[in-house]
């Protein structure tokens, strides 16, 4: 990438550099490869905690960004979440179930405000995510749709994006 601009930052930035490799100033795979990076920042990265068995379940730490209907990334494949569930889960304890359980013993006992202050920074939330698709085998990460994307950043349409890359692929 010698002589490519380090930043794209807006969208005369993307036009010009996409000029300069269409006349061969620049290498066009310079550009389809900042582009590509750009493209990634759509999406938040997100370590998987744990996946169910059918692979459709995955947990991950919480994430507010994450709701029903949305397609998430895996790899090549991209399941919609069907449902979204966020569980407290004590630090100590590496299972959810009886978190959540001994959370609800606790408020039925009546704890006093100190210790359930102190309970609070014990605990930790996760999302569950339930997808219509497996995810695929050894997943580590999944990338939830992130709420401002590079083409809202910079004014830009993705399909002015996709038409600039398809003459570059050409």
């Amino acid at each position: 990438m010698k002589g490519f601009p380090k930043v794209i930052k807006t969208k005369s930035d993307l036009v010009n550099t996409f000029k300069m490799a269409k006349k061969g100033s620049l290498k066009k795979s310079d550009w389809l490869e900042a582009v590509a990076k750009l493209e990634n920042q759509n999406w938040i990265m997100c370590p998987v905690i744990n996946l169910s068995e059918d692979r459709k379940a995955v947990t991950i730490m919480f994430c507010a960004e994450a709701a029903a209907g949305q397609r998430v990334k895996n790899g090549a494949v991209y399941p919609t979440i069907q449902s979204v569930e966020t569980v407290e889960v004590d630090k100590h304890t590496t299972d959810t179930e009886n978190a959540a359980t001994e959370g609800q013993e606790a408020a039925r006992e009546g704890t006093g405000s100190g210790q359930a202050a102190a309970g609070q920074q014990n605990a930790t939330t996760h999302t569950t995510l339930n997808l219509s698709k497996a995810v695929n085998i050894g997943t580590t990460e999944i990338g939830i749709p992130a709420a401002v994307t590079f083409y809202d950043r910079m004014g830009i349409s993705r399909e002015e994006v996709e038409e600039m890359k398809g003459e570059l692929e050409a």
